[in-house]
């Protein structure tokens, strides 16, 4: 009986150990979908993120380019001491516009070839990026709409 016992305790425990395995075995599999569909899930929002970002900033810079524009004109009627002066803050600020126009389209090439390995990391990049652009964007619109309040007599 004793025999027994000892027996059919064996074999519960190799049966709970065969259950385990496969239950391990499992959860791996399980994990490892779980990492690509979440790797998935960041590319897709990171992409959409940039998407909208890059429409929303050339929007920006052409806003730019026109208020510039029209201010070349408005210089154009001041008096010639400060018509100069203006056309060289019109410059300066022509250049900034054009400087955040060539680093959004490197930007935007970087961004499409290093889109196969998106992840946390990179998302957090993007945010940076993002935030340091919408910076140096509401400065230089901050500038040209003050362009004038300096020489206001």
């Amino acid at each position: 009986m004793a025999g027994t016992i000892l027996t059919s305790c064996g074999k519960t425990t190799k049966d709970d150990a065969s259950a385990v395995k496969e239950d391990v075995t499992e959860l791996n599999k399980d994990l490892v979908q779980g990492a690509k569909d979440t790797g998935t899930e960041t590319k897709d929002a990171v992409e959409a993120d940039w998407k909208k970002f890059e429409a929303t900033s050339k929007l920006a810079i052409e806003s730019s380019e026109a208020q510039i524009k029209e201010l070349r004109t408005k210089v154009a009627t001041v008096d010639k001491a400060e018509k100069v002066k203006l056309t060289a803050k019109l410059d300066e600020l022509e250049k900034k516009n054009a400087e955040l126009k060539e680093k959004l389209q490197k930007r935007g090439a970087a961004f499409k070839e290093d889109v196969n390995e998106i992840n946390q990391s990179t998302k957090e990049k993007e945010q940076e990026f993002e935030r340091e652009f919408t910076h140096d964007m509401d400065e230089l619109g901050t500038a040209l709409k003050d362009l004038f309040k300096d020489n206001v007599k």
